[in-house]
């Protein structure tokens, strides 16, 4: 099989209400375009680029389309090795690799006849445990979402940092007092935190259903977080690589990981790095950026495959959109895994022009 035709489609479909906040800003809008490639005999693999709101549009967009060209006429076969090599090289391209990597897998599913998830190693359940995110908005704003809408989830993150750490205290305190005794809490703060203030402030509240995610942006301050305080944290964006993913569940940095596949070269890096803590005996979170259906049904195959017992959560990453999610399925409240079928699960109407 030879990939004879490239094509991509903007996607850029609405958050509900007023947007989705964090620390990075408020997101209203994605700005993602979607993949299709199809072979000489006529197998089609889709994927999604994902962009982060660390990146411009137009940024993204040159490193998508400075890989799509080498893809015109190279066998399926051949296509692993180019991506690995690609996902070795500059951190900028593995947003565009990801894309490129899930239409790979989604093409070979596709021509096998079997879904994703056996391509990463095989489905371990047949669905989920989803997490409730919350915006960060005002604290008792925060705390009645939690009250009304998360009965069904083990796990309530609230996310963090977008005004003072005194404020961000109190919304933790507002978001447990909702919470039941059973529950999690990530409090999630994607890098906002200089070092000297997570170690002084995080330990004020020591209610043991808390994990800091994410305290500071930096991966060795995040690991002298982890070791300078008596609570669990959890390590997220400032594993900026395969690489430095590997070095932090040889150093066991944090007690929990999360594995966004977008920001490693895709699935296929993914699974190497849930393996990995499953093996090292390290609990992991499987997401990534707000997203369309795509990218969300991605996500859910490799969460499918973690071993079990160390799966703490995922999400369905179209979540707070306006958008189509029929690649996706909610079995059960709290529950969701991808729909069945090969590659990615049938492509829905509508999807592309």
């Amino acid at each position: 099989m030879k990939i004879t035709r490239i094509e991509t489609f903007p996607l850029e479909p609405r958050f509900k209400g007023g947007g989705y906040a964090m620390s990075m800003g408020r997101q209203t809008v994605l700005c993602h375009r979607l993949l299709r490639l199809t072979a000489d005999d006529g197998t089609v693999g889709i994927g999604e680029f994902v962009r982060p709101p660390t990146y411009t549009v137009a940024e993204i967009e040159a490193f998508e389309d400075e890989c799509l060209p080498a893809l015109q006429g190279l066998a399926l076969s051949d296509l692993p090795a180019l991506l690995a090599k690609w996902r070795g090289g500059e951190k900028r391209l593995q947003y565009a690799v990801a894309g490129i990597d899930l239409a790979m897998l989604d093409m070979m599913g596709r021509a096998l006849g079997m879904p994703v998830s056996s391509l990463l190693g095989g489905a371990r359940a047949a669905d989920c445990p989803e997490y409730l995110s919350l915006s960060c908005e005002a604290p008792e704003a925060m705390a009645e979402t939690v009250r009304r809408d998360g009965g069904p989830f083990a796990v309530v993150q609230a996310k963090l940092g977008s005004d003072t750490l005194g404020n961000d205290l109190d919304r933790v305190r507002a978001v447990l007092a909702a919470m039941r005794p059973d529950q999690l809490l990530l409090a999630d703060f994607n890098g906002a935190l200089a070092l000297d203030d997570a170690v002084r402030a995080l330990p004020e509240i020591s209610d043991p259903r808390v994990i800091w995610e994410e305290p500071c942006d930096d991966y060795g301050d995040g690991a002298a977080v982890a070791r300078g305080i008596k609570a669990p944290v959890m390590l997220d964006q400032c594993l900026k690589d395969l690489p430095t993913y590997m070095h932090a569940i040889q150093d066991r940095a944090a007690s929990a990981l999360v594995i966004k596949p977008d920001s490693i070269g895709g699935l296929s890096a993914g699974r190497t790095v849930r393996d990995a803590c499953a093996a090292s005996g390290i609990k992991v979170r499987i997401d990534g950026w707000w997203a369309g259906q795509v990218a969300g049904a991605g996500a859910l195959h490799l969460a499918a495959g973690t071993a079990p017992g160390m799966l703490l959560s995922t999400i369905d990453l179209t979540d707070p959109i306006d958008t189509g999610r029929t690649m996706i399925r909610r079995p059960a409240p709290g529950r969701v895994c991808a729909a069945p079928g090969p590659g990615l699960g049938r492509i829905p109407e509508g999807l592309f022009p």
